[in-house]
């Protein structure tokens, strides 16, 4: 895409101190885009760069939707793009988890992307603007690990609430689209956690990629940067799965296929 694609638009990006949502802003920021940021803190990654602004807080918070709408109305004088990045993700199995820590990722992940889209949309619905809005999902939603349900229920629900949204949505010319990536080695792009992961788990996500290798951030960002296009003009209600051909199948059984057993179905 050409670096004036999206020259004198404004995206809000929630999570873009950090990880994926920081290679988003900086995405949206080399297409000629201004961007605010929504994030817990304020990483100081995008101190320098006039053309994003960082508002502190908590998206599972009454009132930081608003507030994050305002504040592009306030400092660049509108808003085009909603990207929901921000995500809660404990790790924890049923008989581990506990109901607070349940709530919090359903708090942040589904309801702070429920009020971050609605008070986009009743903007411009209120000004007769179209716009775009990229939900971040997850693979696992479709292939769920132990220990993950929480986070992948939620994503889940992100995604529902993204098919049903856009339906209600389209007639006023805003498009809803998600975005689901596989295994990105964010360690390069973080502050926040870069070690979340033991090593072997990660080996274990990369050998499980057709492709052969860890996504990057910036794939996640090229796929927004897409949907949020005028490219992707007549694309709504779907969700564009990055993961390297992860989802495609049991890669990971490979080495398992012999020919005597060749004709065996099941």
């Amino acid at each position: 895409m050409g670096e004036q694609d999206f020259d004198g638009h404004v995206a809000i990006v929630t999570g873009g101190s950090n990880g994926i949502g920081r290679a988003i802003t900086q995405a949206f920021v080399a297409a000629g885009a201004s961007v605010v940021v929504c994030d817990l803190v304020d990483s100081g990654y995008f101190a320098d760069q006039p053309a994003v602004l960082t508002v502190t807080g908590d998206v599972a918070a009454a009132g930081l939707a608003d507030t994050a709408v305002s504040a592009a109305i306030d400092r660049f004088g509108r808003v085009d793009i909603l990207v929901n990045d921000a995500a809660s993700y404990p790790d924890a199995t049923l008989l581990e988890m506990t109901p607070q820590a349940w709530d919090r990722v359903f708090s942040v992940n589904v309801t702070g992307s429920f009020m971050m889209m609605q008070a986009f949309a009743r903007h411009c619905v209120s000004n007769g603007t179209t716009g775009a809005i990229v939900n971040i999902s997850t693979g696992s939603v479709r292939s769920p690990r132990p220990a993950g349900a929480a986070y992948a229920a939620s994503k889940a629900a992100v995604e529902t609430m993204s098919k049903t949204f856009a339906m209600e949505l389209g007639a006023s010319g805003i498009r809803i689209n998600v975005v689901a990536p596989g295994y990105i080695d964010v360690r390069a792009w973080s502050d926040a956690f870069p070690d979340r992961a033991p090593e072997e788990l990660r080996q274990a996500l990369v050998e499980s990629i057709p492709l052969g290798v860890a996504g990057h951030p910036m794939d996640i960002a090229n796929a927004v940067l897409f949907l949020a296009s005028a490219q992707a003009a007549h694309i709504s209600g779907t969700v564009l799965e990055v993961d390297g051909g992860s989802g495609a199948g049991r890669f990971a059984l490979r080495s398992h296929v012999s020919k005597e057993n060749a004709g065996v179905r099941g």
